[in-house]
């Protein structure tokens, strides 16, 4: 999964460096404004020195601003509702640096897509669907609290919340099988996220249809005996099949493949080498919910 955006033209990121020898002729002084009673209370978070011409050439919006009919007459450039951090990474993508998107949220990521409306850059606007396609989910509770901000910021930016819904519905077809869907739905009565979990599902259930994750066919075979050596993989859930005389009491219970010895005809799930075949009936069933 690509967390960096490769900067195109390296030495163009040169110009960030003083001892270049070109100077930087414009300051954007990023300061957060709170209200305190009647009062507003300015708080400056940071500086970005930039050359404009550079930021001209890069926003439609710079250009007018620094060289327009109504440019400004100063160097150091007040902006505010923004954060220092999503303004420097904007700063980042203008001069071709590499940017780490690793560990950056994804309210944070859209205070990037914010700027890259307001300074009408197409070029960074696709650079963040794409990263927004990539976000990382981990569980269901990633899940969740990603696809319920990506609504939040729907009406705003519809294509790339669009981008970030889908692949969280992808996330979730892929993760969690339809029969397991409803009842993941229920689990989320009263969260604030039941509109969230819907649209995920109207979205997963148009989406073509995928391999199941563990049993590794487009129609999930849970529950299902495992039949002939090919189809154990290396971390393959399993459940131990209770129809199989092998196993006595222990019937029903999970196991995990370690590994496969496809000379044997043996797994090693729950401990040790078994027989994935016993009086003809198959030992292990698939377990994919």
């Amino acid at each position: 999964m690509e967390t960096i955006t490769k900067g195109k033209f390296a030495r163009l990121s040169l110009l960030q460096d003083p001892a270049y020898g070109i100077p930087s002729d414009v300051t954007f002084q990023i300061i957060r404004v709170t209200i305190e009673g009647t009062a507003e209370i300015q708080e400056v978070l940071g500086d970005v020195t930039g050359h404009k011409v550079v930021f001209a050439a890069a926003s439609s919006v710079f250009r007018d601003e620094f060289f327009g009919g109504l440019k400004e007459t100063t160097d150091v450039i007040p902006v505010k509702e923004t954060t220092y951090e999503a303004f420097e990474k904007m700063m980042f993508f203008i001069y071709s640096k590499d940017i780490d998107w690793s560990g950056v949220t994804v309210p944070e990521m859209y205070d990037v897509v914010n700027l890259a409306e307001k300074y009408i850059m197409p070029e960074l606007m696709d650079e963040m669907t794409k990263q927004m396609e990539n976000v990382p989910l981990k569980n269901n509770e990633d899940l969740l609290n990603i696809a319920h901000t990506a609504t939040q910021f729907n009406h705003l930016f519809p294509d790339v919340s669009s981008a970030l819904l889908l692949s969280c519905a992808k996330f979730l077809q892929k993760t969690i099988p339809p029969s397991a869907q409803l009842q993941f739905a229920i689990d989320q009565s009263s969260t604030g996220k039941e509109a969230t979990v819907l649209q995920l599902l109207s979205l997963a259930k148009d989406l073509p249809a995928v391999e199941c994750y563990n049993c590794g066919n487009v129609e999930c075979m849970d529950g299902q005996g495992v039949v002939g050596i090919d189809k154990f993989t290396v971390g393959m859930k399993l459940r131990v099949n209770k129809s199989c005389g092998m196993w006595d009491v222990n019937g029903g219970r999970h196991a995990t493949v370690k590994s496969v010895d496809k000379d044997n005809n043996t797994v090693d799930a729950r401990g040790g080498p078994y027989y994935i075949v016993y009086q003809n009936i198959p030992a292990f069933c698939y377990c994919c919910s």
